[in-house]
């Protein structure tokens, strides 16, 4: 690391509270060990004996947990941490520099104060200590180095296995949809060539939302509708009086943000499966609303009965895949039958979305 970058790191240290806790519970317990020593001192009513107490429990703390760490960090280069031999010279050094202006401080504070009948005895008690705090800092930042940056490097490789993933995953659904979708406009180039002109021109403007729509590991709910809304303007040109759309949305969630493509894959295979092969066609309910804890999304659809509507299609398949990576087992999918309707639905405990949010 360069100079700034180990600036940057420990200041985003101290923003993580699995720093702050330890530092904190180091305090306390220093606080205790100093308390029965104020309480025989004959100075123990003096102000000064409260603010030797509070920089002993402020500043070892953070210089075991804060900033022992940074001189094994730097290294000048690319490398995360230093390696051994110039880790122990740079953590020597730095740590010195950083005991010696403790021992200044603590020396002034102890001379003006009046704690000690000779604040040269301070000063010597306080230097033998350096004795011992020293290698214990140089240990202590050498581990924390070792874990944080074993802990950093595992999370990098998970966070650049899941960004493949995601990657890999939306490189599936676009070219999907707009096979389907080309399939669907070379039916109707024999049927009616001027809607099939349209329609090519709707599927334009279609795949540059799909693309932007997928550039994004989030989006709002609200931007899914829009995407879907135009998916159907292109699917009505090829059928027309027999697809009927009904909307149940409900759009108190539409500022929620969610992994892209989870309703249009499932209004893809309601049209594909359900409603395109039957001669009257059918009737389409989109859905999102609150259930107990859970963000519901339903797609329902008449037409064909659900044994014709079991297979694994890409898009039902990557929706899975997608959500499994976002949500893990707080996500589920479901695909059933009610009446005439063939069901499928999505369903995601809400405090988790707004956690990933």
């Amino acid at each position: 690391m360069h100079f700034q970058d180990v600036v940057q790191y420990q200041k985003e240290r101290l923003r993580d509270p699995w720093t702050r806790i330890p530092m904190f519970i180091l305090g306390c317990a220093i606080l205790l060990g100093v308390l029965p020593m104020i309480a025989a001192s004959p100075s123990r009513s003096n102000p000064g004996t409260w603010m030797v107490l509070g920089l002993a429990a402020i500043s070892l703390p953070l210089l075991v947990l804060w900033l022992s760490p940074a001189p094994w960090l730097w290294t000048g280069g690319r490398a995360s941490h230093a390696p051994l031999l110039r880790g122990v010279v740079q953590s020597a050094l730095f740590n010195s520099a950083i005991l010696l202006a403790i021992l200044a401080i603590y020396t002034a504070i102890t001379f003006l104060s009046h704690l000690e009948d000779s604040w040269v005895r301070a000063a010597g008690s306080m230097f033998s200590n350096l004795m011992i705090w020293g290698p214990a800092a140089m240990l202590a930042g050498y581990f924390i180095t070792l874990y944080e940056r074993t802990h950093y490097a595992k999370e990098e490789t998970e966070r650049r296995l899941r960004e493949a993933q995601w990657v890999l995953l939306r490189g599936q659904l676009s070219p999907h949809v707009l096979f389907n979708a080309l399939n669907g406009l070379a039916e109707l180039v024999h049927i009616d060539p001027a809607a099939a002109e349209k329609g090519l021109l709707d599927l334009s403007d279609l795949y540059r939302a799909l693309l932007a729509h997928g550039s994004r590991p989030l989006a709002p709910l609200s931007d899914e509708r829009t995407l879907v809304s135009r998916y159907l303007g292109v699917e009505s040109m090829r059928l027309g009086n027999r697809l009927r759309v009904h909307w149940e949305w409900d759009e108190h969630f539409d500022a929620l943000a969610l992994p892209p493509f989870l309703v249009q894959p499932l209004v893809e295979n309601a049209l594909k499966h359900g409603i395109a092969p039957h001669p009257m066609g059918g009737d389409l309910r989109i859905g999102l609303h609150q259930e107990g804890g859970d963000l519901v999304i339903r797609v329902a659809n008449t037409g064909k009965a659900l044994p014709a509507v079991m297979g694994q299609g890409v898009g039902r398949a990557n929706l899975e895949a997608r959500l499994g990576l976002a949500f893990g087992h707080k996500a589920k999918t479901r695909l059933f039958a009610e009446l005439d309707w063939t069901i499928a639905e999505i369903r995601v405990d809400l405090e988790e979305i707004r956690r990933k949010a």
